[in-house]
């Protein structure tokens, strides 16, 4: 189980991905806040037939959080608060791709994973292959994900040996 933010879902859907996170995590967290900012509230956006399908399908679950006052005071009313909040709460990783984002979630004792490091754990699963990964990871690129280059040296590198769980 692994809480997500909207621009992971976009990303990975408009590679086609998105079901990666249902193999490798098999159940998704998403906040009312994100399943509203990817899908009520953006008719015709990328990902939202394709979220609103894995929701109705049970693999990602939309939760209605509270964001708390201390979270709020940082002015994390929005999504990105419910999404540090539900992660907290249920004691479940956020993966995002967003760096102030995961820099709030690491100072309220949240776990973060990146994007980056899905597609490495997804080689050293089996669940992709090197040469597959490689691929996904440019097309992420293409699509919009920011990496800086030494990140994406790193990433390749340890596509290329994967260290193996």
């Amino acid at each position: 189980m692994i809480v997500c933010n909207a621009a992971l879902l976009i990303y990975l859907n408009e590679v086609g991905r998105l079901e990666l996170l249902k193999t490798l995590y098999g159940q998704l967290l998403i906040p009312q806040g994100v399943f509203d900012e990817v899908v009520a509230e953006a008719s015709g956006r990328p990902g939202a037939v394709e979220v609103r399908k894995a929701v109705d399908e049970g693999w990602i679950k939309v939760e209605v959080v509270s964001v708390p006052s201390s979270l709020k005071a940082e002015g994390l009313e929005d999504a990105d608060g419910e999404l540090i909040e539900l992660a907290r709460q249920r004691g479940a990783p956020l993966l995002t791709n967003d760096k102030a984002l995961a820099a709030t979630a690491r100072i309220h004792k949240v776990g973060v994973r990146w994007l980056t490091q899905t597609l490495i754990e997804a080689v050293d699963t089996g669940v992709l292959g090197p040469a597959d990964a490689r691929a996904l990871l440019r097309q992420l690129v293409s699509a919009g994900l920011r990496v800086r280059s030494e990140v994406m040296a790193e990433i390749i590198h340890l596509i290329e040996e994967p260290r193996g769980t």
